[in-house]
């Protein structure tokens, strides 16, 4: 895709929309701390807040940098960039709307919500989709891609269902068919994707040779089989069946999961490129966070009934590491690389040069990141803790030292056009 006007825009637009809602996420999060004490998948509050943070930062971002990234790792062209706009503007409203009725438990606006945003992320994946197509040469990357894509697909249509079951009254069993809804975003689209596109950038960031083959090979059938195995357990409504299926299903993407990690580490540690910069910060962070989440959700499989308790502080804990210290901060990481592309040379030397000199004296711009990743990475610790200890102070601090970094990294995007 040539670097259109349009298309800079829209990528721009959806990156700073999602900046926007990741200091709204930390601050309900210090508003709503009490809200970690109560049993999670009847607490509205807190999908509400999940959802911030997934629908409003992590997919936001993605979409944007999707309609640049994939076309130059690609070699592909967006096959209907007219629908850019018009799927922004529905997605934010319907966002909104889902945000607000889940907070506040009005069913119709959850209903609504729910059904605007299926409408409006299905038209961006086929969208996608319908670009894959047009790939002359398929492998690993665009496979996981697809995958991801695909995943998406599902997803959205469980969370569609789910969206209209608080107003039609209509779940059943809506425990397992949430953990499908969970399994399939966060491994099958947001894990498959990261892997899909690590392929491709990392070494082209980082001047590094590709792993071998084989290695990736046997992480996408892994990962894959897990999710699909996972999907075919919901059909086992209790009993022996589910209980091996599903554990299966667990086991191997608990497995596929380390298997990528290992590949992530042999991959940065042989870069050419040395020299660390703060994405490369971000993303061993990220990964090793991803490492802990993974080794926490397989202990859950271990965990008799009697500890319900003990059950539940670590599933609170693993969803944070998971989805803010894990998938947060490898896509800030990657902003520091993907705005580059999305503005000018000009105007990112500008940036770099002194744009943060009246707000922050004569602070470097290298030095600011640095704090700000600081920052992130000690609030990210304190809020695996305070989670898991259900000590709400705690929480509340985290929260507050989250909602500074993200209000500092927002400035620092922003200032970058200034």
């Amino acid at each position: 895709m040539n670097a259109t006007d349009s298309s800079i825009n829209i990528a721009l637009r959806h990156i700073k929309t999602a900046l926007i809602f990741l200091p709204v996420f930390f601050f309900l999060m210090f508003l709503d701390a009490n809200s970690f004490s109560i049993y999670f998948f009847m607490n509205t509050k807190i999908i509400s807040l999940t959802h911030i943070f997934t629908l409003g930062f992590l997919v936001m971002v993605i979409m944007g940098a999707s309609y640049m990234l994939l076309p130059v790792a690609l070699g592909i062209k967006i096959a209907y960039e007219k629908l850019f706009f018009p799927v922004y503007y529905s997605y934010v409203a319907s966002f909104l709307l889902f945000i607000t009725g889940m907070h506040y438990f009005i069913t119709v606006l959850i209903a609504l919500g729910g059904l605007f945003l299926f409408i409006s992320l299905l038209v961006y994946n086929i969208n996608i989709l319908a670009s894959l197509k047009k790939i002359k040469r398929w492998d690993y990357s665009a496979l996981g891609i697809l995958f991801a894509y695909s995943y998406l697909f599902i997803g959205l249509s469980i969370g569609l269902y789910l969206a209209l079951s608080f107003y039609f009254n209509i779940g059943f069993n809506l425990f397992d068919i949430l953990k499908d809804h969970i399994y399939v975003m966060f491994a099958g689209f947001i894990i498959m994707l990261f892997i899909a596109i690590s392929y491709r950038l990392l070494p082209m960031f980082y001047m590094t040779k590709t792993p071998a083959g084989y290695l990736w090979k046997t992480d996408l059938i892994i990962i894959n089989l897990s999710i699909i195995i996972i999907l075919i357990s919901s059909f086992f409504t209790g009993g022996a069946g589910y209980i091996y299926l599903n554990g299966t299903g667990e086991a191997l993407l608990g497995l596929g999961v380390l298997l990528y990690c290992f590949i992530f580490f042999n991959l940065m540690l042989k870069r050419l490129k040395k020299k660390l910069d703060v994405t490369t910060f971000y993303l061993y962070s990220g990964v090793i966070f991803l490492v802990l989440a993974t080794v926490a959700g397989l202990s859950l499989m271990i965990i008799p009934e009697r500890m319900a308790g003990f059950y539940y502080s670590i599933y609170y804990s693993l969803g944070f590491t998971a989805l803010f210290c894990f998938a947060g901060m490898i896509i800030i990481g990657f902003l520091h690389k993907i705005f580059p592309f999305l503005i000018s040379l000009k105007m990112f030397e500008k940036a770099k040069k002194g744009a943060y000199n009246k707000l922050f004296a004569n602070m470097k711009t290298k030095y600011f990141e640095y704090l700000i990743f600081g920052l992130f990475l000690i609030g990210g610790l304190l809020g695996i803790f305070s989670l898991f200890l259900a000590y709400i102070v705690l929480i509340k601090l985290a929260a507050v030292i989250l909602l500074i970094s993200s209000l500092l990294l927002l400035i620092h995007i922003f200032s970058m056009e200034w």
